[in-house]
């Protein structure tokens, strides 16, 4: 494929370079030649009409004037034949034209170079590159890990040679992250980060990646990081998600719920995405005893208001939560369990929740309409039927994450329904 890119580019520049300079060359033989004839031929007419006059003047004989007619006809049928090609008049009278045709064999194809060098991808040439690209491509879940270490080597190799290639650097990040070669692909954004200062998708996914090789903690050089994003960038949505993250972590909830706060801005009310980051805000606020958020669920609170003439009936479900033998390895002492009721359409938001630790399991679980995740919210009160699921998190996050351990009871649970038995058995993808 490069040798044929490479024959195929030759074969243009030197058809150009032919189209341009031939015609040069024999420019400026054809022009004067042309010239040279024109000026006769009108000395012919000008010499024609002067006997013309003369003749009838009476200052020239009928004899001169045929014998000099004839003389200027000939010469004129002279000037208008084809030209001998060994004549002098043929050849070209200047060597300007062959000049200018041997600078542009020179300008065209060195120009063409070093416009290609500055604008164009030289590397895109190389077939190891090209097939490191396409293999960068495939990592999408469906590369072996012998065709992502392939394509690493490749790479690797590659920025070797040019340590201030961009694209390579991000493809070897990309690729490193892939594979879980954390601390790998952290160095590889260090390099990013070198070629392109002061952008804040670089500082935020570099800080991701670090806190990975971390064990997944954002603390110490990644929190610097997810603070130069926001300095740059305030309203950055992948740096207020790490920092409240990380608010959350240390349980700064107040911190967590200003930062996730303002990811909400940017993203459609109603929406799956929406409804994760305001499951998280609320938990947040719940964790921490904070005061609900006045401009969340008005509907819902308003609609509430009519009905405060009698207080509803305490309404429940309640079971039995226990881990695997095959989860119980994957799980840690201190690992939050969440015990939670949701509706079976519509929000995702629960209606009934409760947390605790691994190292409690098994236990029973009580959920009632008093068991809510804020003020505002839907409890048990509200529906019929719920789903009931229980979770292992890691991160002691709420929002689902992967990695994280689920069970859930079966089918869908008439609120009211004691006895449920949940085993948490299976890994979240």
């Amino acid at each position: 494929m490069l040798l044929t890119f490479i024959c195929l580019t030759a074969a243009m520049v030197v058809f150009a370079i032919v189209m341009i300079g031939l015609p040069l060359l024999r420019k400026r033989a054809d022009d004067g030649e042309a010239m040279r004839r024109e000026d006769n031929l009108r000395l012919l007419r000008q010499q024609f009409a002067e006997l013309e006059d003369e003749f009838k003047a009476g200052r020239v004989t009928k004899e001169e004037y045929d014998e000099t007619r004839a003389e200027i006809e000939t010469r004129v049928l002279e000037e208008t034949a084809p030209g001998d090609s060994d004549t002098p008049a043929a050849k070209p009278s200047s060597r300007v034209g062959f000049i200018t045709a041997c600078a542009l064999t020179v300008i065209v194809p060195v120009t063409a170079y070093l416009v290609y060098m500055q604008i164009g991808t030289p590397i895109a040439l190389d077939p190891d590159f090209t097939r490191a690209q396409a293999q960068q491509q495939a990592v999408s879940g469906r590369a072996s890990d012998a065709e992502v270490l392939e394509q690493i080597k490749l790479i690797e190799d590659r920025l070797k040679e040019q340590p201030d290639n961009l694209d390579g650097w991000m493809m070897l990040a990309k690729a490193q992250a892939s594979f879980k070669n954390w601390q790998k692909s952290s160095e590889a954004f260090e390099q990013v980060a070198r070629l392109l200062p002061g952008n804040p998708d670089v500082l935020a996914d570099w800080a991701d990646i670090m806190a990975a090789a971390q064990g997944g903690s954002l603390e110490g050089r990644p929190k610097e990081l997810i603070e130069q994003a926001l300095k740059i960038d305030p309203k950055h949505w992948k740096g207020l998600a790490l920092m409240g993250t990380l608010c959350f972590d240390k349980g700064d909830y107040a911190g967590a719920v200003r930062y996730w706060s303002g990811m909400l801005a940017d993203v459609e009310q109603g929406s799956e995405e929406w409804r994760q980051i305001t499951e998280n805000i609320e938990q947040a606020r719940r964790m921490g005893g904070l005061p609900p958020d006045p401009n969340a669920n008005l509907q819902a609170i308003d609609s509430k208001s009519d009905k405060k003439a009698a207080a509803p009936e305490q309404r429940f479900v309640a079971g039995h939560v226990s881990l695997s033998p095959e989860m119980a390895a994957k799980a840690r002492p201190d690992d939050t369990v969440f015990v939670f009721a949701r509706p079976t359409a519509g929000s995702k938001m629960p209606v009934a929740f409760m947390s605790f630790k691994v190292k409690e399991l098994p236990r029973d679980f009580y959920l009632d309409s008093a068991s809510v995740m804020g003020m505002g919210m839907k409890t048990l009160n509200d529906v019929q039927e719920v789903i009931v699921e229980a979770r292992v998190s890691r991160s002691g996050n709420f929002m689902a994450g992967s990695g994280d351990l689920e069970g859930a009871v079966e089918g869908l649970v008439p609120v009211g329904t004691k006895d449920l038995k949940i085993v948490i058995n299976k890994v979240r993808p």
